[in-house]
């Protein structure tokens, strides 16, 4: 088992003995057996432990006789406490997602001296994973199980059954606390291992070994498959602003319309519901959300764009400096030729009337202005539908405000009661360099 394990590790790093490594140790057997695989081949390493504090007296149990195993090696040991119960409650999350939240997170942490972190999955794990993937539904992704190089993760022992790992633990005579919550099949995952996979033995004695092969084709065609993707990705899609563009003329007439803008979307956390919706969508302008992400069906196109935190605050500017770190503002005289200043992209203004301070803030339901060149009052929303401005760009929408007043809904029109006039001996021109966002005033 030592040389397939050193033969593991070149496989996954390249030189094993070049790099300093941190080991995930909880002290149960298959922990204990990759600590004593490290002292046997002599690498560089430290371990870590997290006590979460689940299993009462067990849980200090753990913790002991993990620092006792270090302090006898010789070994440097981290160990950290967590109040899971309280983390699950202040967050919602289960008590399994807050415990692997925190877990890697803290490794992260104290990993940062070293150059791997080393977790103790092997193959019963791999296969588990893989059956609770197809239990729950999963597409060709969850079939690739656990991967044995994730960043600076790695898994060394994903080759190895756990009847291997139990065996080298039985002739080293290696010692190990057992945790009795495995044996609680009310949890999925000890359902599978203590009844499902034994049942599929009867079947297949090497079921191990299958599901460890087919997990290798799988990730092969997972490989061949993102590929084919991602070659239509480009084709479909480009950057829009800080957005994306999604040709619908690619993605709807493709046989496989679904699965490709599934693909597309999912990194944004799209749902397989959102994306037929999408598709059967007969309506410009239908939205669907995200939790990071909008999503506006126009005729020819998918736009996606960042979703803006309703705690947005409005950024106030309170001098012609702080006006200048966030446009572009010039001065120049006013020589009659007023066609010029009624561009969308520019506020042009009378030196006089920039008052402050300036607030540019995103537009809300009953804000109202004075449309150059208009009648009169109008509402924005009715200036919105009016320019056909879709609700995606309305929350997006950045007001110039002096005072109260609105002087300009920036880059579509301006206010007419700070438009220059024939005797104003000069103006400012503000433009926007970049997309300006409100963010909360530090000045």
């Amino acid at each position: 088992m030592i040389v397939r394990f050193q033969q593991q590790m070149t496989r996954l790093t390249g030189n094993p003995a070049a790099y300093r490594y941190l080991l995930a140790v909880s002290g149960g057997a298959d922990s204990m057996v990759m600590a004593d695989l490290f002292l046997e081949t002599g690498y560089d390493f430290a371990i870590a432990h997290c006590n979460f504090h689940l299993r009462g007296e067990d849980s200090n149990r753990d913790m002991r006789f993990v620092q006792q195993w270090a302090e006898g090696h010789h070994v440097v040991c981290y160990v950290q406490e967590f109040n899971t119960l309280g983390e699950k409650e202040q967050t919602g999350e289960s008590v399994e997602m807050a415990a692997r939240r925190l877990r890697y997170e803290w490794f992260e942490e104290v990993g940062q001296d070293y150059d791997y972190i080393v977790t103790a999955h092997h193959a019963n794990d791999d296969a588990e994973t893989i059956l609770l993937n197809m239990v729950r539904g999963t597409g060709l992704k969850g079939l690739t199980g656990i991967p044995a190089i994730n960043g600076h993760i790695i898994r060394p022992l994903l080759t190895f059954s756990s009847e291997e790992i139990h065996a080298y633990a039985t002739d080293h005579h290696l010692d190990f606390v057992t945790d009795c919550t495995n044996a609680d099949e009310r949890i999925k995952r000890n359902k599978i291992r203590h009844s499902v996979l034994p049942t599929l033995q009867t079947l297949n004695p090497n079921l191990i070994q299958t599901m460890t092969h087919n997990k290798e084709i799988w990730q092969q065609q997972y490989a061949l498959y993102q590929c084919a993707v991602q070659e239509l990705k480009k084709k479909a899609v480009s950057e829009y602003d800080d957005g994306i563009a999604i040709k619908r003329s690619i993605i709807d007439g493709h046989p496989y319309s679904e699965v490709l803008l599934y693909e597309i979307l999912r990194p944004l956390h799209f749902s397989e519901a959102d994306v037929k919706a999408m598709l059967q969508a007969q309506q410009t302008g239908k939205i669907f959300l995200a939790p990071e992400h909008t999503l506006v069906v126009n005729r020819d196109e998918y736009l996606v764009f960042p979703t803006l935190p309703p705690s947005d605050e409005p950024l106030v500017l309170h001098n012609l400096d702080e006006l200048r770190s966030l446009f572009n503002v010039t001065q120049t005289a006013n020589n009659g030729d007023i066609t010029s200043i009624k561009r969308k992209d520019a506020l042009f203004i009378a030196p006089d009337k920039l008052t402050f301070p300036v607030t540019v803030r995103h537009w809300q339901h009953g804000d109202y202005f004075y449309p150059l060149g208009g009648k009169g009052k109008r509402k924005l929303s009715d200036f919105f539908n009016d320019q056909k401005i879709s609700r995606l760009e309305k929350q997006r929408m950045l007001l110039f405000c002096i005072g109260e007043d609105i002087a300009w809904v920036v880059g579509h029109r301006s206010d007419e009661r700070f438009k220059v006039l024939p005797t104003d001996t000069e103006y400012l021109i503000i433009t926007t360099p970049t997309n300006p966002q409100p963010t909360t005033n530090n000045c």
